[in-house]
């Protein structure tokens, strides 16, 4: 088969787990013998590149006419912003680029994992070819243009008039779409999208995003000091602020240190903060295998997001390594994380249960090694050949399926 993946961000530029996803699958499509390509954004013009070979399959990188690439979002002034939305929505140029990946690389089928930045309206180029299509649903893209239905501090608790007019157009694509279907790796994010927009009719299907993470380097060793990890974007939202909240007065009465690995628009204001602390290490951005590494010595994965998680990559990679996962109890993470059996589940954004169970396991870290054995023996269902295969049964369902007028 050949298979054309869409993602607006792909390595090496990273913001989040789509994109590693997305690359996960691509190097799977190659390496069992399908034909790939993956059309993304170029983060500035000297990053464009069309039909470039790349570990076995072929990248067109392209530049975007919007006003600042997606890359560049977190910097951009607010009036700018509107407007870059409404170019990726309605802008034809965005449409030419899709037409020319298309007729190039001629897909038998399209796997997008993150189209805004390319534009929404290349759906209708997807239509105009018929091309069977399946969007993995790794965040609320469709209904959000902030991606989370969550603003400042606060989960939105409906659309806002903007969310309403955008996701009214990007359904509008959708339906030109003769054969399309959709993915979620987690059911919470699922529901969420189909309580959002009337998509419930379209196939879709709930499984784990197949990535493989690099095996680590090193290994466990216990230790008299409890080692806690944060990985991922720093921004408001993950709860990174909210943990070292927690965490500062606890340093005077407990053994622990904290590694954070991740950056984003939060990681100046937290160094300024709390950078002097010797039992902190904020690691910026870091390799795979740097993150496999720390994972396997440390004692417990916290994840502290305010809002609804899909099915973070990162408590993936942990649970498959053996590591368990503090995480709060909503959106995905309870469909991953299991109490008493990998880690433990906590009100998200309820200061006195997060330090009452932070405290617990600081007192008793011996807790951590039982739970270390039996995530270890619970590792099978992240297996990343078991999980493509499922991907591919899913879009062999979306292609056989009749066409939609």
């Amino acid at each position: 088969m050949r298979i054309l993946s869409i993602s607006s961000f792909y390595p090496p530029f990273v913001i989040g787990g789509a994109e590693m996803c997305a690359q996960n699958l691509t190097d799977w499509f190659v390496a069992n013998g399908h034909t790939a390509a993956v059309l993304t954004a170029a983060p500035t013009p000297a990053d464009e590149a069309w039909g470039v070979e790349k570990d076995g399959y072929t990248v067109y990188r392209v530049g975007t006419p919007h006003l600042y690439p997606v890359a560049a979002a977190n910097r951009q002034p607010g009036w700018k912003k509107p407007l870059w939305h409404f170019q990726d929505l309605f802008d034809p140029r965005n449409e030419a680029a899709f037409d020319r990946a298309i007729a190039d690389f001629k897909p038998d089928f399209i796997h997008i994992h993150w189209i805004q930045g390319l534009g929404y309206n290349g759906l209708k180029v997807i239509a105009k070819h018929d091309i069977p299509t399946a969007i993995t649903l790794h965040d609320l893209a469709l209904a959000c243009v902030r991606t989370t239905m969550f603003r400042g501090t606060d989960e939105c608790v409906g659309q806002c008039g903007t969310c309403r007019f955008s996701a009214k157009a990007k359904l509008g694509f959708l339906r030109q779409v003769p054969r399309l279907g959709f993915i979620s790796p987690s059911q919470a994010n699922m529901d969420r999208v189909m309580d959002l927009l009337p998509l419930d009719s379209y196939p879709h299907f709930t499984i784990l995003n197949p990535n493989r993470y690099p095996k680590p380097a090193t290994t466990h060793v216990s230790d008299a000091v409890t080692r806690l990890v944060f990985t991922g974007r720093l921004e408001e939202t993950k709860g990174i602020n909210f943990l070292l909240e927690i965490l500062e007065p606890l340093a005077a009465e407990h053994r622990f240190t904290l590694t954070v690995m991740g950056k984003g628009p939060e990681e100046e204001g937290l160094r300024a903060r709390y950078g002097h602390h010797d039992w902190l290490t904020l690691a910026g951005h870091v390799s795979q295998q740097q993150v496999s590494d720390t994972m396997a010595a440390a004692d417990l994965l916290i994840v502290p997001s305010l809002w609804a998680e899909n099915s973070p990559g990162v408590v993936i990679q942990a649970l498959a390594n053996g590591l368990p996962v503090m995480g709060s109890n909503k959106g995905g993470l309870p469909e991953l994380i299991e109490p008493g059996v990998n880690g433990m589940l906590v009100e998200p954004g309820d200061a006195d249960r997060w330090r009452a169970a932070i405290v617990d396991v600081l007192r008793h870290p011996e807790r951590m090694a039982a739970l270390r054995d039996s995530t270890i023996r619970s590792a099978d269902r992240f297996d990343y050949d078991r999980l493509a295969l499922k991907i591919m049964d899913a879009f062999d369902v979306i292609a056989r399926q009749p066409a939609r007028a």
